[in-house]
């Protein structure tokens, strides 16, 4: 019987005191030659090529932070369900604690979010920024804003739909995308809860299995998504040299508080 391919747990993300791998470590897409820079045609003609499979491997190295972020953040989100649940144990209101859980979890599928457009970044996906059709516009509106403005949002899961796509079977379909269509409706309804507005109440959503869900796609999408990195890379006979390691490590955790990096 064949191995299990390594999945997402088994990357360096979910060991701290782990070193990535060499051999998978992405670094900065290298330059195309300039007209005025001499080079042969072989090296033209391959030069774009291997600067796609850094980029898409950079990528995926970003998605496996991503992940290792959303492991971390989760610890905390079931530590916040936990006082949110019994909040007189640690002497906060009811409504106070119920509010800044659903500000957790906003923040946590924050996360989630940027994971699958690191993913689609993989696969070299573009997700459109046009409003949904008029259709749903009304069924879209969420505390007062228009659809339009949370277009892109949407359109992050609705590619996922798409069966032609090689992560539909691991997110766009089953359990697992019905929970990310949850878990997008509670961030869309929960974001305004720091402002005071009236949000669904705590106990209406199986946060478990929603989380469950998620993190388990995640972790198969990261199996077809690592697949196709390797298989660009020896495509393009691309090696990561020590300079471009080094270049990688100075940006290695840079782009992670830039959270709007990934969107644009």
């Amino acid at each position: 019987m064949a191995k299990n391919s390594p999945g997402l747990s088994s990357s360096w993300w979910a060991h701290p005191t782990a070193t990535p791998p060499r051999a998978s470590t992405p670094a900065r897409p290298a330059p195309a030659p300039t007209s005025s820079t001499p080079t042969s045609t072989s090296t033209s003609t391959t030069a774009a090529p291997r600067a796609l499979a850094f980029a898409r491997s950079q990528a995926l190295h970003r998605f496996e932070q991503a992940c290792g972020r959303l492991r971390w953040k989760f610890i905390d989100l079931e530590n916040s369900y936990k006082r949110a649940n019994d909040p007189g144990q640690w002497e906060f209101g009811t409504v106070d604690a119920e509010r800044n859980f659903k500000v957790d979890f906003h923040e946590f599928y924050v996360w989630i979010e940027q994971a699958i457009v690191l993913l689609f970044k993989v696969f070299g996906t573009t997700v459109e920024r046009d409003s949904i059709n008029a259709a749903t516009d009304q069924n879209m509106r969420i505390g007062g804003k228009s659809a339009a403005a949370h277009a892109y949002h949407h359109n992050v899961l609705k590619t996922l739909d798409d069966e032609t796509h090689p992560l539909h079977a691991t997110l766009g379909r089953g359990d697992v995308n019905q929970a990310l269509w949850k878990a997008k409706e509670l961030r869309n309804r929960w974001k305004d809860a720091a402002e005071g507005r009236e949000t669904p109440p705590l106990k209406m959503y199986h946060l478990s299995w929603i989380v469950t869900e998620v993190m388990k796609g995640l972790e198969d999408a990261y199996q077809v998504a690592s697949a196709r990195v390797s298989e660009e890379l020896a495509a393009a006979e691309v090696g990561v040299t020590d300079q471009q390691r080094r270049v990688a490590e100075l940006d290695e955790w840079e782009w992670m508080v830039e959270p709007m990096d990934w969107e644009a």
